[in-house]
């Protein structure tokens, strides 16, 4: 039972971030996976107050605290260090003057295109 709480731990961080952080639902308010680290902690205690070997149940509790204390971390303090998109033009702004280049590098300007209606949408990276 003491290697439970461990596993579950891994597990609720893990699929956080390849499986949860795909729907607002559980990506704004990580409840599941917060369910499954309280699990995991409490397997981890069961297992240490049932355990034989103290040290093992020992470690797997402070990998369970580990494990907890970074995912709370990363959601309840880095993800919130994000730098707001304070130079973000409103919706309806007149298009500032801005010169880009297309994907044949020729340059384009944006106030010329933006007679009606203009999306604009950036990829990142190499194509």
């Amino acid at each position: 039972m003491g290697w439970l709480g461990p596993v579950l731990a891994f597990v609720a961080v893990a699929s956080y971030f390849t499986v949860f952080v795909n729907w607002p639902l559980t990506r704004d308010v990580p409840w599941v996976n917060l369910l499954l680290l309280a699990l995991a902690l409490a397997a981890s205690l069961y297992g240490f107050a049932r355990a034989r070997r103290r040290l093992a149940a020992a470690a797997g509790l402070v990998v369970t605290l580990g494990l907890a204390s970074f995912f709370l971390f990363y959601i309840y303090v880095i993800s919130y260090d994000i730098p707001t998109a304070e130079l973000a033009l409103d919706v309806g702004a007149p298009v500032p003057a801005v010169v880009l280049a297309d994907d044949r590098g020729q340059p384009v300007e944006l106030a010329g295109l933006s007679r009606d209606k203009l999306v604009l949408v950036f990829y990142r990276g190499h194509w």
